[in-house]
């Protein structure tokens, strides 16, 4: 740890230098707080443009502001108001004494031959409101739709039982996406979502934009050079009680994995996505909630890792593994801005993530989200069934009929999907398969995937389940032997 002087009130700077021995750059610096202080302001300048993170903790070792240069407005400011405070931050009181301030880069080759490559200067009571030009750029405390403090997983957004639509993978300026917390808002009402999780690169949202119909919940994308999972609704921070140097280690990544973070779900993300595959083979499976099937169709790239992730997911839930498969967008551009290679946009809510709740609030979502009651679909709703139950349910009968449908106008076509074997296709937007278990049989599954008719994907349903099973696989690695037999 680097302990800087006292110094005057007003001002610290200071530099960063390389460690080019190291594969990652983490630094812990150590500064004082004066009494009095009513505001704490940060800006950090770099050499070159890089993935830096920090966080900041106070005298007590509580995480008070979490922070991301690439897009995000500077400086950041911790305040006392939290009229005048930063997105990412916890307004409140400010004490005196030693305050730290952990600064992480991804990898020491996105630095290069730069020495000198970070300066970092750290203002007091500084009130810097003024360099708010737009609303959005900061904490609009006037009329938030959340505080992290005060988020209420209760409020009903619909009092309806229904399947909502929602995504729950995508990112803002405030990490490194090209959009707004407002643009945000505006293509999901235009994609027709009734809820999203801000899933920032390695930050917690402790606010969002304004009052809308539109449900937000806040989660996290831990990024590792190792894997990236969502924390999906969860109130606290993973670095709260954890340090980002963590991420750099299969052992400190599981450490963060496994944490209790309440009811909150975690969900691996595009598990077999080129260099953003899941690479930790020590991960316990019954620690995962999710998994992310399905990342933005659009990405050329993720085609071959969605048909992947299917069969992995065929493996484990062969296994006895009720892990619930959902979408994410990973919405990172405006919604006129394409991958290079694929001619549609990359947007918010591509694929959609269907949930079924009795009222939409974030805790029904998550309730649904475990349970597994969730098709996912790059179009409308895929309308699973057996009798009254939908996917996710247990069912009890050996014998009957399982119906699909889907109002679209689309030439598709029905994989039905049997322990983990295509047993049945049917190019119709209707479709049934007539099953007959032998009663000494304990455990089986059935969902469809639907496909458009040059083969790829349009979406695809959650299991219903006939009976339980004990998994025998308890690592990560092991599943992936087991598909590499």
């Amino acid at each position: 740890m680097i302990i800087l002087p006292k110094g005057p009130l007003d001002s610290l700077e200071f530099q960063i230098k390389q460690d080019k021995t190291s594969n990652q750059l983490d630094q812990e610096i150590a500064f004082n707080v004066q009494e009095s202080v009513i505001s704490i302001s940060i800006e950090i300048k770099t050499e070159k443009r890089v993935w830096l993170t920090y966080m900041v903790y106070d005298e007590q070792k509580v995480l008070r502001a979490q922070f991301m240069k690439i897009n995000a407005p500077q400086p950041l400011v911790i305040h006392t108001d939290k009229k005048k405070t930063s997105p990412y931050t916890i307004y409140g009181p400010i004490k005196p004494g030693k305050w730290t301030i952990e600064i992480s880069i991804l990898t020491a080759e996105e630095i290069g031959s730069s020495i000198n490559w970070c300066t970092c200067a750290i203002s007091f009571n500084k009130d810097l409101i003024e360099k708010k030009a737009d609303s959005y750029l900061w904490q609009d405390s006037e009329n938030p739709t959340f505080n992290l403090k005060e988020f209420d997983a209760n409020k009903v957004y619909n009092a309806n039982n229904k399947w909502f639509k929602g995504d729950f993978h995508t990112h803002t300026i405030y990490s490194d996406g090209e959009m707004t917390r407002e643009d945000n808002m505006i293509s999901a009402a235009k994609q027709k979502l009734d809820f999203f999780v801000a899933t920032e690169h390695n930050l917690v949202p402790t606010s969002w934009f304004s009052e809308t119909e539109i449900l937000v919940i806040p989660g996290i994308e831990v990024t590792s050079p190792l894997g990236h999972f969502n924390i999906l609704s969860t109130s606290t921070s993973p670095f709260s009680n954890n340090r980002l140097k963590d991420m750099y280690t299969e052992e400190g990544m599981n450490k963060i994995l496994t944490a209790d973070y309440g009811n909150a779900v975690i969900s691996i993300n595009h598990p077999f996505l080129t260099e953003w595959k899941w690479l930790l083979s020590e991960t316990p499976l019954n620690k995962i909630d999710t998994m992310e099937i399905w990342n933005d169709p659009t990405y050329p790239y993720n085609v071959k890792a969605t048909e992947r992730a299917l069969l992995a997911w065929n493996y484990l839930l062969n296994d006895g593994y009720n892990i619930t498969g959902i979408g994410g967008s990973d919405s990172h551009f405006k919604p006129t801005a394409t991958y290079e290679g694929s001619k549609e946009p990359s947007l918010i809510g591509d694929p959609g993530t269907f949930v079924y709740c009795n009222k939409l609030t974030a805790t029904n979502v998550v309730r649904g989200l475990k349970k597994g009651n969730v098709t996912v679909s790059r179009g409308e709703l895929i309308q699973f069934q057996i009798d009254d139950l939908i996917p996710g349910d247990h069912s009890n009968i050996t014998k009957g009929t399982a119906k699909a449908f889907i109002e679209t106008e689309k030439e598709i076509y029905f994989e039905w999907i049997l322990d983990g074997q295509i047993v049945k296709k049917d190019t119709t937007n209707r479709s049934e398969y007539m099953f007959n278990f032998n009663e000494n049989d304990s455990y089986h599954w059935i969902r469809v995937d639907v496909r458009n008719v040059d083969g790829s994907l349009y979406g695809f349903s959650n299991p219903i389940y006939f009976g339980d099973k004990q998994p025998t696989l308890i690592k990560w690695g092991q599943l992936l032997d087991l598909m590499n037999d």
